[in-house]
């Protein structure tokens, strides 16, 4: 399908050569939590939630090694094995990736001195939730002309005060702050963590101790009157760090490979001749699509999803198992996978809805609400900010995912049994049921299941009992 489109033009890449883009290796930063990105980031890491068929991350290697840019360190840390297995090698992309793994977040810079072994010339640094359009030669150009240290591709913004600002002069930084308040902002042009770095500012770091590039080492550069290099970035860019700039990033993307405002489909799609469909739209396989639906513009819906009778997604984004039912309104949204959404459901602009929630009839969730995962919305309801599940501690239950199998997930029974196991440490069956309310044949099916998942462990005769293996692991 598109991949292969995809695949070419990271193939197609000669007019780089003479940029010498070949010889840099690029460190990708893709071991934070995505905490502004919850609940989406409890149930899978940022760097893989979809974008058009394909984990966010695919489409910045791909674009890299369109460039000419295919030797790439991964840092990881949350989600690390996701990201190993969904990744591999790199080879399917046109890449070569080395993953290491943080045992503990060293922040932005401490992540990259924790991989100096693999860097022995001038690098690139490039965060892994980043999508952009501009072309890397053209800072790695500022760069050797200034004779930098370190050099920043700076985009311009219409709300600074985000993200860490920056003064240019003559291809120079000459003022940085991170994060200002509004009456502090001085410039409009932003870090967009796509940076150019010479091996040796890296003794600046120190090892084994977190320490970030715009909090720490670009004001330390600054004060040592180091060189830090800048270039006004052109073009498209985004950072998908929260579901408005996530959905931003899925119109780009659509709209870059479909152009023409086509749909793309997977195999095994059932879709009635009385829905309409707008594109540029994008369906997984085996979707299923009920008479009277209306889909698109801009929206997704991945494998296995099931949309009745007179729904609306308009510019959202619905990921896979997912049952919408009749007569919802879908707008510029996002439904994590395996939920069950009610009949006459609305979810507003830029809310979230995480895996394995339920939404009942009737309810309403209001523009930027957040709620799941493993949440149960009563009918009729109405939801404002952000509504966690029930009484469960979502740390601990992605940690326990952090084991699973890729993508494995937890239902919302699965939740709880796993949840009581934490609060408890171990116990039977009869316990479990008691203090999940989930009844006992259940528990008896999902404890084996987890247990063959290594998410449990078994001990004793009779009565069996049993404790969430992942306590053996990093949370103890």
């Amino acid at each position: 399908m598109f991949e292969s489109r995809l695949l070419q033009n990271a193939e197609r890449s000669p007019r780089n050569s003479k940029f010498g883009l070949k010889a840099l290796k690029a460190v990708v930063l893709a071991g934070g939590r995505g905490t502004r990105l919850r609940p989406l980031t409890y149930t899978r890491p940022k760097p893989l939630l979809p974008l058009v068929g394909e984990p966010a991350i695919v489409h910045l290697i791909r674009k890299l090694a369109h460039e000419g840019i295919r030797d790439i360190v991964m840092t990881t840390n949350f989600f690390a094995g996701w990201l190993r297995a969904a990744l591999g090698d790199g080879s399917r992309y046109g890449a070569r990736i080395e993953h290491v793994e943080e045992k503990a977040p060293l922040g932005t810079a401490g992540s990259v001195k924790n991989s100096e072994s693999l860097i022995d010339e001038t690098f690139l640094v490039v965060q892994g939730d980043n999508q952009f359009e501009f072309d890397p030669k053209d800072v790695i150009n500022i760069h050797r002309k200034v004779g930098a240290s370190a050099t920043l591709a700076l985009v311009e913004v219409e709300n600074p005060s985000e993200y860490g600002i920056a003064e240019l002069s003559d291809g120079r930084i000459t003022r940085f702050l991170e994060k200002p308040k509004p009456e502090e902002c001085f410039s409009n042009l932003v870090n967009s963590g796509f940076y150019v770095v010479e091996p040796e500012v890296l003794k600046l770091v120190p090892a084994g101790k977190p320490f970030d590039f715009s909090k720490n080492l670009f004001p330390l550069m600054l004060e040592s009157k180091m060189t830090l290099g800048g270039f006004h970035a052109k073009g498209f860019w985004v950072d998908i760090g929260d579901p408005a700039s996530y959905l931003k990033a899925n119109i780009w993307a659509l709209n870059r490979l479909e152009p023409k405002g086509k749909i793309i489909h997977g195999s095994g799609c059932s879709i009635s001749e009385k829905a309409t469909l707008k594109g540029p739209s994008y369906l997984g396989n085996n979707v299923k699509v009920h008479e009277g639906t209306r889909i698109g513009p801009h929206s997704c819906v991945y494998d296995g999803t099931q949309i009745l009778t007179g729904t609306e997604v308009t510019s959202s984004i619905v990921y896979e198992n997912t049952q919408i039912g009749r007569n919802v309104i879908l707008d510029t949204c996002v439904v994590a996978e395996n939920c069950q959404i009610g009949d006459r459901v609305q979810i507003g602009r830029d809310a979230v809805v995480g895996g394995s929630s339920e939404l009942g009839d009737d309810s309403h969730l209001i523009e930027e609400s957040k709620v799941g995962p493993w949440a149960i919305v009563a009918n009729s309801s109405v939801v404002s900010g952000t509504s966690s599940a029930f009484e469960i501690q979502a740390d601990a239950l992605s940690s326990i995912l952090e084991r699973s199998s890729l993508y494995s997930g937890l239902s919302i029974e699965e939740a709880k049994v796993c949840s009581v196991l934490w609060n408890l440490r171990e116990a039977d069956t009869d316990a479990i049921s008691r203090f999940a309310r989930v009844p006992r044949p259940m528990v008896i099916s999902i404890t084996s299941d987890l247990h063959q998942r290594g998410l449990l462990m078994s001990f004793g005769d009779e009565p069996r009992m049993y404790a969430l293996a992942v306590r053996q692991g990093k949370n103890d």
